[in-house]
């Protein structure tokens, strides 16, 4: 890696691990302060609701400003909540309100964060590696956010509850001074081609039969994840029919957060080898398989059948922000970031209610059956709408004014062999 993105990429990690950190030790705390789950989900429904209604004004205010001046706000945001929250346990002052209410703030500039890591990767970084970097993103949150924050957060709790909120907000500080020397990368767009109205991101995906395929396919597959995993932890822990104990749970759930990560990570070959859309399938065939497993494996046939589904599944992330970012112009794409985000990750809250509602009437197995049904069918709007032509054809012409850099190697060389025009 070189220059903007290797800089930037190191701004992500600190800031990742600050959120995974932030994020279980928050959990904890209500936990252990109210002692009840009423508390525990106030805080889960805090930390997942800006997708619904805070990605869309994200959007609008990455593409007013300048992405690298939106990320370096907004971890100066999520810094000044995390150290109140301190604050405010070293004081025992309401945790009980303040506790989710700071959280959702925390998540609120999350969206303006994730959103303008897509526009500062799209700039920084030429058509042929972005599938790459969109990985390295992607490894990034896996890794630092789904498994080293969370394990810094319980080691944090046990030896002062005020820790995790202090070292995430320095660590969220340190992100948005690295981030703050990174140079401005927003496109030259000519105002009367960009669009600045509020609900602009969102009119763009329904008006382009890929971009509405993509968020489809997204909230569906959304849906079916919450349904899954709202039920899973019932069925799998003692006394549910798999019989875990917690820390089996822990290690069956942390397998498939580094089969995800290994995808994300290898999605630019796979893509190299059988193409866009054949890549995009697959993942909905890995996620049919993580839903299926509990249906017909236990034990370590089922960590090895999630593991293997997750690797294929964690490719759909990388592969979608790519083609957002090769059809989109870079004036729209903050927004069209964030209504595409508010339209998938926002159906988490809802598979998890729709999971919790009808878990009262069937059994669990049923429900992943369903989760399982529902993936699949998604594979049908992408073979007739998401084919390597179609994309190809909505390729936008590439931007004047952008200085790109490569994701790895010396900016100086020419391109060729498998870091050249066969990323395509």
């Amino acid at each position: 890696m070189s220059g903007v993105f290797r800089r930037f990429l190191t701004a992500t990690a600190v800031s990742d691990t600050a959120n995974g950190v932030f994020a279980v030790a928050a959990t904890m705390t209500a936990a252990t302060t109210a002692h009840s789950a009423a508390a525990v989900a106030a805080v889960t429904v805090a930390a997942t609701l800006p997708w619904l209604i805070a990605a869309v004004p994200a959007g609008v205010l990455v593409d007013r400003l300048d992405p690298v001046r939106a990320v370096t706000l907004a971890n100066l945001g999520r810094a000044a909540a995390m150290l109140g929250l301190a604050a405010l346990i070293w004081a025992d002052v309401a945790l009980t309100v303040s506790v989710p209410v700071l959280v959702f703030v925390v998540s609120c500039f999350q969206t303006v964060v994730d959103t303008a890591a897509e526009v500062v990767t799209a700039n920084a970084v030429d058509d042929a590696r972005r599938t790459r970097a969109n990985g390295l993103l992607a490894v990034s949150t896996r890794l630092f956010y789904q498994f080293l924050g969370p394990a810094l957060a319980g080691v944090l709790v046990d030896v002062d509850q005020v820790l995790p909120g202090l070292l995430s907000g320095l660590a969220c500080l340190a992100a948005a001074l690295v981030a703050a020397q990174l140079p401005r990368t927003a496109a030259r767009v000519d105002t009367a081609e960009a669009s600045t109205g509020f609900w602009d991101g969102a009119r763009i995906v329904f008006s382009r039969p890929i971009l509405a395929t993509i968020v489809a396919v997204g909230g569906l597959t959304t849906i079916a994840n919450s349904i899954f995993f709202t039920v899973l932890v019932v069925y799998a822990i003692t006394p549910g029919p798999l019989a875990l104990s917690a820390s089996q749970y822990g290690f069956l759930v942390g397998a498939i957060g580094v089969g995800a990560a290994v995808g994300a990570l290898t999605t630019h070959r796979v893509e190299r080898w059988v193409g866009r859309s054949t890549t995009l399938t697959l993942t909905r065939v890995g996620w049919a398989l993580v839903f299926a497993g509990p249906l017909f494996a236990e034990g370590v046939l089922l960590t090895a059948v999630m593991t293997v589904g997750s690797a294929l599944g964690g490719m759909w992330s990388v592969e979608s922000m790519s083609v957002r970012q090769l059809t989109v112009s870079r004036g729209d794409l903050g927004r069209v970031s964030g209504a595409s985000r508010m339209l998938t990750y926002g159906m988490t809250p809802v598979g998890a209610a729709i999971g919790g509602t009808v878990a009262l009437a069937v059994d669990a197995t049923t429900l992943f059956a369903v989760s399982t049904v529902l993936t699949l069918l998604t594979v049908i709007p992408i073979r007739v709408y998401l084919s390597d032509r179609a994309i190809e054809a909505a390729t936008r012409p590439p931007e004047p004014g952008l200085e790109k850099e490569p994701v790895s190697g010396n900016e100086k060389e020419p391109v060729s062999g498998d870091e050249g025009e066969n990323d395509r």
